[in-house]
């Protein structure tokens, strides 16, 4: 008889081994066989974005000021008690209208008498003139007269201008934006009278920060300033949602105070949908890649959009959809992994960089939660929620 060289109980540890090893199989088949394929699991309505066509990514936003393009502080040169006030905010003038007059009695009663003295010293010049050509006077005596002559003459001049400083005319055509005084007010020299600005055009001004200026690309921002392809527009609180191209008009050479910042200075056609006064708020929109010369925009999405994998925990991703069919915007579809590369954040989303193209469709919400080829549909916000 043949006996084994194992022991007994060496087979059934072995036997037992086997027979375990084949029931984690079959519970791990089991638990396979209960997982459908992705293309049959239940489709998860997630939202959306979409990638602007005009790479919005590079478009920098800025609060900025209405401010009239053409407007005047009106003054007079001389002060003075206000006897007529001829204007009101709102009042459109044209160029050359009186704004406001002065008391002008004392100012026509210095011009009277300077009249007078003029007139006396030109009789008088006129009579030594001619007794010179006789010889009947002194070469001396006519320098005399002549002399007197010309300051009465100067005299008569600052008189006629002084009273012409009692008016106060509009220097062109406009609206009367404010008007700080009021009638019978005694009102010194350079005092504002009346804002006179200039309707057509407004000007919108904004600070642009100090690192954003050292990017700009001096030959790219001389070209689109010659251009006309517009870089910069300007929304208002009124309609945010409506764009207006503005151009560069001018900044200031110097750093605001206070503040690493350069005031800029843009203007464009006043609106004629909305109302626009000087001194309201608008948000300046920025195209800087016009400006830099950069190659290639980044995107900004939101930045629950941005997650990473597990297998890949330092490579950033975006989830694109995939729809089963291109003509059903609504459809269901499948998800895709894009890697990207972060950027800063801003208070509109995270800057981002990939393999990305305008209208794709990216997964805005839930990223973290996502796998490739996972079965998603556009989730669509029902009536009244």
């Amino acid at each position: 008889m043949t006996f084994s060289t194992f022991p007994p109980t060496s087979r059934l540890e072995r036997l037992l081994a086997r027979f375990s090893l084949l029931a984690v199989v079959a519970l791990v088949a089991g638990c396979e066989s209960d997982q459908p394929p992705l293309s049959q699991q239940q489709v998860h309505p997630v939202k959306l974005v979409s990638l602007d066509a005009g790479r919005q990514g590079m478009l920098m936003r800025y609060p900025g000021q209405v401010q009239a393009s053409e407007r005047s502080e009106l003054s007079f040169r001389v002060g003075g008690e206000l006897r007529e006030l001829a204007v009101q905010p709102g009042d459109e003038v044209e160029a050359g209208d009186l704004i406001a007059r002065l008391d002008d009695r004392d100012a026509k009663s210095q011009l009277a008498n300077a009249r007078s003295s003029y007139n006396l010293a030109e009789a008088t010049y006129e009579r030594m003139r001619i007794s010179l050509e006789r010889g009947a006077i002194s070469r001396s005596r006519f320098d005399e007269a002549r002399a007197e002559f010309l300051s009465a003459q100067a005299q008569l001049k600052q008189a006629q201008d002084q009273l012409s400083y009692t008016e106060l005319s509009a220097p062109f055509s406009g609206v009367i934006a404010s008007v700080p005084v009021d009638n019978y007010q005694v009102v010194g020299a350079q005092q504002t009278i009346a804002e006179l600005q200039q309707p057509g055009s407004i000007d919108v001004t904004f600070q642009l920060p100090e690192q954003q200026v050292r990017r700009i690309n001096d030959e790219r921002a001389q070209a689109v300033q010659d251009g006309e392809d517009a870089v910069v527009w300007v929304t208002f609180a009124e309609n945010q949602q409506q764009r207006y191209p503005a151009r560069y008009k001018e900044h200031d050479s110097s750093v605001s105070q206070g503040s690493l910042s350069y005031e800029v200075t843009l203007t464009l056609p006043e609106p004629d949908d909305i109302t626009v006064l000087s001194g309201m708020s608008a948000t300046v929109l920025l195209d800087m890649s016009a400006l830099t010369g950069d190659s290639q925009d980044p995107w900004r999405v939101p930045v629950a959009a941005v997650a990473t994998r597990e297998s890949q925990p330092d490579q950033a991703v975006v989830w694109r959809f995939v729809p089963d069919d291109e003509s059903r915007a609504d459809g269901p579809g499948r998800v895709e992994a894009v890697p990207v590369v972060p950027g800063r954040i801003t208070t509109q989303g995270m800057l981002i960089e990939g393999e990305l193209e305008a209208g794709d469709r990216l997964v805005a919400a839930g990223a973290e939660r996502m796998q490739e080829g996972r079965r998603v549909r556009p989730w669509i916000k029902e009536e009244g929620l």
